[in-house]
């Protein structure tokens, strides 16, 4: 595997998981702006923001730290044409597999009458997809989100109804997504190593 193109990805993980944890502390804003003082509201906005906008600029300094550009990926060196096909068939169909879930699992909440439960059901969808990215691009961190998440997204199935039960559920997604993103760019160069030295 080639490195550089190893850390390029790891830095758009990193901002993916920086957005996902934006989305999540967004819909615990969103679910309690009406019961809660304009403050708390304010200062969640702030987290949002500034959380999403340091990971984001730390990810795009890892990017250029790498040294990889986008117009290598159709013959990036050190990567034969079959493992590109297979990184971007996985990348592919693990994306297609997330979408028709998630589609299916709020498609099943509605026609059950039970929209308290889609946001957990979201969430599990989400966590669950880590898995094989995991294995896909060989991040280990990728499983840890998967297990957190799908246990998260469990209590949440029991709590969505509680008061302030899907905030809490958002606020603890967002501590998994940005915990994982810090810790991809924090350790990316060890990571990278680990991942470069294995068979792809």
């Amino acid at each position: 595997m080639n490195r550089r193109l190893f850390l390029w990805g790891l830095s758009n993980g990193a901002i993916v998981l920086a957005l996902a944890g934006a989305f999540w502390i967004g819909l615990g804003i969103g679910t309690t702006a009406k019961h809660v003082h304009w403050t708390v509201t304010a200062a969640g906005t702030l987290i949002q923001i500034g959380g999403v906008v340091v990971l984001m600029w730390t990810a795009l300094r890892l990017r250029r730290r790498s040294g990889f550009q986008r117009a290598e990926l159709r013959h990036p060196e050190g990567v034969t044409e079959g493992q590109r096909k297979h990184l971007a068939r996985g990348m592919r169909w693990t994306t297609l597999a997330q979408t028709l879930v998630v589609g299916i699992l709020v498609w099943i909440c509605v026609r059950a009458g039970a929209k308290h439960l889609i946001w957990p059901a979201i969430g599990a969808a989400v966590s669950l997809h880590f898995a094989p990215l995991g294995r896909i691009f060989h991040v280990r961190a990728y499983y840890a989100i998967a297990i957190a998440g799908t246990i998260i997204s469990a209590v949440a199935f029991a709590v969505s109804r509680a008061p302030y039960g899907v905030a809490s559920f958002g606020l603890a997604m967002t501590i998994v997504m940005w915990a994982a993103s810090a810790y991809v760019l924090l350790n990316a160069d060890r990571i990278a190593d680990r991942a470069c030295a294995e068979v792809w």
